[in-house]
């Protein structure tokens, strides 16, 4: 019987290409990537030919968000800009996190978050209630979630040590996804958290932290912060200083006490994209 040569020949491979052209075939491999995160109605606007020249911007879109962003960006062109209704998948995964995680069910559709932002990738924090004024409540879970691997800075209840918090209720949060808090030094200049409150700065509380510190090392097998300390002025402790959280050399995850005057090169802030009502 003879072999049947077509169905078994291999493409060609390119063996000798320039310099330039495999800059191109770089290029072209990027937009193919790129090209698999636009909606379908997207795809099908940029098909026509007078949008054409769209193509590159809304690629470059594209590739710099994360999977929550995709998600939410339909439901933003329905909405404006006010506030959006939580799409399902994203709702979904919240509530499976909260049960799984902190043993508390919850019912997220329909929550309004506010829509989000384009200019960098960034996730979805879903903060609930129960926990919004709790972060003794959540230190107890990452006992248990980090193997015994935290420490507080007080020997009472966070509850007590850190009584008030900017945002609660139920509520949804955009974040810069990235393992190190980017935010607090402006021109070279380090900044504290009284610098922070007067710039008007909605930043990550305690209680918010914690929660996004678990979603990464559920996501990514690692902690947040190990570089540099996020500093939360929206959780103000008793005595009028400010709680931080960060990992420690010795892999422990510490929630820690900074004077609100202090600033340093490794003292750092989250800005957190909330509704306007909190």
């Amino acid at each position: 019987m003879k072999k049947r040569g077509l169905l078994m020949t291999k493409a060609p491979l390119i063996t000798h290409a320039s310099e330039s052209e495999l800059r191109r075939a770089t290029l072209a491999s990027r937009f193919v990537t790129s090209a698999q995160f636009l909606s379908n109605e997207q795809v099908a606007f940029l098909l026509q030919n007078e949008n054409h020249e769209r193509i590159p911007e809304l690629l470059l879109m594209a590739a710099n968000l994360g999977h929550d962003q995709r998600l939410a960006i339909p439901e933003m062109a329905k909405a404006g800009s006010s506030g959006i209704v939580i799409p399902s998948v994203l709702a979904q995964e919240w509530e499976s996190f909260w049960k799984a995680e902190y043993s508390i069910k919850t019912d997220l559709s329909g929550l309004v978050i506010p829509p989000p932002p384009i200019g960098y990738k960034a996730l979805l924090l879903v903060m609930h209630e129960k926990a919004a004024q709790s972060p003794e409540m959540l230190f107890r879970s990452d006992e248990k979630a980090y193997d015994g691997k935290v420490w507080k800075f007080a020997n009472n209840s966070l509850d007590e040590a850190v009584p008030t918090h900017k945002l609660t209720g139920t509520f949804g949060a955009w974040v810069a996804d990235v393992q190190e808090a980017p935010d607090g030094c402006l021109a070279g200049i380090n900044l504290s958290t009284k610098a922070v409150d007067e710039l008007g700065w909605v930043t990550e509380t305690l209680p918010l932290r914690q929660v996004h510190g678990r979603k990464f090392f559920r996501i990514h097998s690692q902690h947040l912060d190990t570089k540099v300390i996020t500093v939360c002025p929206g959780s103000p402790t008793v005595g009028d200083d400010v709680p931080g959280v960060h990992l420690d050399d010795d892999g422990d995850v510490y929630v820690n006490r900074w004077r609100a005057g202090r600033a340093d090169d490794y003292i750092r802030f989250r800005r957190a994209v909330v509704t306007s009502k909190l």
